[in-house]
């Protein structure tokens, strides 16, 4: 078995959440010590929800992925699954992706400005094979990349830039 530690960090690699990484997980789950069932669903269109089982804990899910995903947080976490750290990431991420104006990135420390301006040059860096954000981007011309990102027509987006 390949193991993390025998890959190589600077290659790229990319995986996504589709179906052929289906067999994988439930590969994993079941490498856990995990008894894995499918409980049908009420629909034709609907497989059902697949359960894993182990001692006196149920971890339940619509695809293998999510059942992985919660067995890790259970893993993680234990009972208290949802942990002792309450800040709510899913709204601070949707923040950054979705700020309502230039003024909400001006309320950024300089610090935070920085890290976030990193940040989302790491993330277009791994989509579009063209730099998008300037190299010293103003607040202003952060708030306009960000705000048009998520509105443009990918297939179009070197119209932007013109």
């Amino acid at each position: 078995m390949i193991g993390i530690e025998n890959m190589d960090s600077n290659e790229s690699f990319r995986l996504s959440a589709e179906a052929n990484t289906h067999n994988a997980a439930l590969r994993i789950i079941q490498s856990k010590g995990y008894k894995i069932f499918l409980y049908p669903g009420e629909s034709d269109t609907f497989y059902g929800n697949y359960w894993a089982i182990q001692e006196n804990r149920d971890f339940i899910a619509e695809d293998p992925l999510q059942l992985l995903g919660i067995i890790t947080i259970w893993e993680t976490n234990g009972d208290n699954w949802n942990g002792t750290d309450r800040r709510n990431l899913r709204d601070v991420i949707a923040s950054r992706a979705f700020p309502d104006s230039v003024s909400d990135i001006e309320k950024l420390s300089d610090e935070d400005f920085e890290i976030q301006v990193k940040d989302y040059r790491l993330f277009f860096n791994r989509i579009f094979p063209k730099e998008i954000l300037p190299e010293n981007p103003t607040r202003q011309e952060f708030f306009d990349v960000i705000s048009n990102f998520y509105k443009w027509d990918l297939e179009d987006f070197y119209e932007w830039e013109k």
